[in-house]
């Protein structure tokens, strides 16, 4: 089974070559980006099989990460990389390898339903925020609320109330919806920064496959009293990068990534807001960035 997908208008496939796997079903919330008879090119393609890939670490180790409370093993290999996906358990649910590019990537998924479900989707996270950095694309964490034709990112470390922030604007600002509540990605095409929906977005099943021009990017930090001021350039530029899926360690990815936010920093405003979670705070967030 071979399924095709688009998302921030850059096309990748996902192979099944076991006929016991139903990819659509490890693969629901990218149902709205399922792309029907593609033919074209590709960013990447990531190949499913069992033991095509074994959960035995191999290569130099370059660290075990903590992504959200679960750890994530990566090793540097002659190829490119291998990753060893582990879920909050610190069961192993996906190994997967990439070519130093990320455009061909193998895997193999471990454990039952839940636990593969989990694994092939942060390998393609992981495979789409690498394979991207090379096509001007961001997978950056944050909170998207659209109004009124623009995109609006809430940005901070978790536990900030990015998701609250965005609740707050559906509650109060009436056409206000949700686009992605943890994982859109971000693409600068012809020049214009634009938001995308995707199908990573955390606890909330927000799965939208829409687009829409960025308004402006606000960095959150809980406050006692609700304070916005337009940030300088260079804490922009760390405020954004800082949110970003990036592999210090790769030079020619983090080389792109940094380019990409560079011409962002340079285009978009970004704010940073101390801010209650209240009505106040959503008023002047609203009242400031969207003039």
């Amino acid at each position: 089974m071979t399924l095709h997908f688009k998302v921030a208008d850059a096309h990748y496939k996902v192979v099944f070559k076991d006929e016991d796997y139903d990819g659509r079903q490890f693969l629901s919330s990218s149902r709205p980006f399922y792309v029907k008879n593609y033919e074209g090119p590709v960013m990447f393609a990531l190949t499913v099989q069992h033991n095509l890939v074994s959960a035995t670490p191999c290569g130099e180790e370059i660290g075990q990460f903590n992504c959200g409370g679960a750890v994530h093993g990566v090793y540097r290999t002659e190829a490119g990389y291998k990753f060893l996906i582990r879920d909050f358990n610190g069961d192993i649910a996906c190994a997967f390898t990439a070519t130093n590019d990320f455009t061909h990537c193998e895997a193999s998924l471990f454990g039952d339903e839940a636990k593969k479900r989990y694994g092939i989707n942060n390998a393609l996270m992981i495979t789409f925020a690498f394979a991207g950095a090379y096509h001007n694309i961001l997978l950056i964490h944050s909170s998207v609320t659209m109004l009124e034709g623009k995109g609006y990112l809430f940005l901070g470390v978790s536990g900030t109330g990015k998701s609250t922030h965005s609740q707050l604007w559906l509650k109060h600002f009436p056409g206000a919806e949700l686009l992605n509540d943890d994982n859109p990605a971000i693409r600068i095409m012809n020049g214009e920064a634009r938001v995308y929906g995707s199908p990573w977005s955390g606890k909330t099943p927000c799965y939208r496959n829409l687009e829409v021009p960025i308004g402006a990017f606000v960095q959150l930090r809980q406050a006692p009293e609700n304070v916005i001021r337009r940030e300088r350039p260079l804490l922009a530029f760390g405020h954004i990068f800082s949110s970003c899926s990036t592999m210090i360690w790769d030079k020619a990815s983090y080389k792109a990534i940094c380019d990409t936010v560079t011409s962002i920093v340079s285009s978009i405003p970004i704010y940073f807001l101390d801010c209650r979670a209240d009505e106040e705070a959503a008023q002047l967030s609203h009242s400031t960035i969207t003039q």
